[in-house]
């Protein structure tokens, strides 16, 4: 009995062992983090628009908020990848590019992110809907993003542009997804600036208001 009892707890003492130098593997995984590059855009040839921006919030769903990289399985099913994350969160991405890529076009008198202290004729704002992987069982990338144009002084949105775009994964691995995403991202932004630029060549005015949406 004596002799059953010792290899009794010797077994429990070694699953005890295993168990703890299992946790210490998964806890010991390292996250790697990744970061989206979007070019610059061209500086403009014709004088801009004179007018003054200002990029507010980009909302976004709180899951994405947290920087783990998103995922979808079928209609319903969304998980997220625990050691693959962004450097900079989606909505704060959007947020810091769109400041970047509208200063450099150069049409703005001033582009600011919030919080600046400084007027703005109007305010750049929107929202992710969706961005990250989708197994259909394809690998593709879906983004969707609404962002609005908002006159400060009336409140009123005069422009507002839906961006829904997929686009195939060409591998099987995480970095492929980012690369697949920063893709279609910048198809994105670069459409986004685009209609931004078009509504104020279009409006014929500088600083005012117009009721014009597209």
């Amino acid at each position: 009995m004596k002799n059953f009892r010792g290899k009794a707890i010797v077994r429990v003492w070694l699953f005890a062992a295993l168990g703890a130098m299992a946790s210490a593997c998964v806890s010991s995984r390292p996250i790697k983090y990744y970061r989206i590059e979007v070019p610059q855009m061209p500086a403009a040839a014709a004088p801009g628009a004179g007018v003054s921006l200002q990029v507010g919030n980009i909302d976004a769903p709180p899951l994405m908020r947290d920087g783990r990289i998103l995922y979808q399985v079928g209609a319903n099913e969304v998980g997220a990848y625990e050691y693959h994350r962004w450097v900079e969160t989606p909505d704060r991405m959007v947020q810091s590019w769109l400041v970047r890529l509208l200063r450099s076009s150069g049409r703005y008198r001033s582009v600011d992110p919030p919080n600046t202290g400084a007027g703005a004729d109007y305010i750049v704002q929107g929202r992710i809907y969706e961005f990250g992987e989708m197994d259909k069982p394809e690998i593709y990338t879906r983004l969707s993003m609404e962002i609005e144009l908002r006159d400060s002084k009336t409140r009123r949105t005069v422009w507002s542009r839906l961006y829904t775009n997929e686009d195939m994964v060409s591998g099987k691995e995480v970095p492929d997804v980012v690369q697949s995403l920063e893709q279609n991202l910048r198809r994105g932004l670069a459409e986004i600036v685009s209609g931004l630029d078009q509504y104020f060549a279009a409006s014929g005015q500088a600083g005012g208001t117009s009721g014009t949406r597209n």
